[in-house]
């Protein structure tokens, strides 16, 4: 009879999974799967709720994306109302997005692949983590959290709350950005655009480096199409 071997939790991935490996009676492997967790039940829960709940709801789907669903759900608001939102509403809304990515993009560069980087997939996975990367560079970790940290404070300022923020509705966003609040993002943005410049440049230098791993590493034939 062949082996089977459980890998849970899946570590350093944005939400939950597990990985189950079966092997033939040689001891090699046979079958992989992935299992991530797909169906939660949000189409089904969300019958029959008002059309401007949805903004509220549907963020729920996920804690590492929520502005992103939180803006889908206003902007099918918006087609249902058949409005045209203001130029303040959309620059608001765009800032908003743009957070979620800065804050988004921080946590996995930084926290999740910045030690496979750093160390190499090789290395100790006991250090090969985001407390290896402070002990190993500190500055850098720094950056991370930082770059992080500000994305996630601009959603705060718009949607009362870091996670599943509450800013826009359909037709629009129920909050403005204070004088003051402009000024204190105003006052870091430099700081935010050279780390993140910096960030691009590790990529960069890193698929120079090791270039025939970067095109090589995880790709495989398939249907998938990316949208842009």
């Amino acid at each position: 009879m062949g082996n089977k071997i459980t890998i849970e939790p899946v570590s350093r991935v944005e939400g939950h999974g597990k990985v189950t490996v079966y092997l033939n009676d040689a001891g090699q492997v046979d079958k992989t799967y992935l299992h991530i967790t797909q169906v939660r039940g949000f189409e089904k829960f969300c019958e029959g709720r008002l059309f401007n709940e949805m903004g509220i709801i549907t963020p729920r789907i996920c804690g590492i994306c929520p502005v992103s669903h939180h803006l889908a759900a206003a902007k099918a608001g918006d087609a249902i109302l058949g409005v045209e939102l203001t130029p303040t509403a959309v620059m608001l809304r765009r800032l908003l997005h743009y957070s979620q990515m800065l804050q988004s993009h921080a946590l996995h560069f930084f926290y999740l692949a910045s030690p496979d980087l750093l160390f190499g997939m090789e290395s100790d996975p006991a250090t090969r983590n985001i407390i290896g990367v402070i002990g190993a560079d500190p500055e850098l970790a720094k950056k991370g959290v930082f770059l992080r940290s500000f994305g996630q404070k601009i959603i705060e300022y718009l949607g009362e709350k870091r996670v599943h923020p509450n800013a826009a509705i359909p037709g629009g966003m129920n909050k403005a950005l204070s004088q003051e609040e402009r000024e204190i993002i105003m006052s870091q943005i430099d700081r935010a655009i050279a780390d993140s410049v910096l960030a691009v440049e590790l990529v960069k230098e890193y698929i120079k480096e090791n270039k025939t791993l970067a095109d090589t590493f995880a790709a495989f034939d398939s249907a998938y199409m990316g949208l842009v």
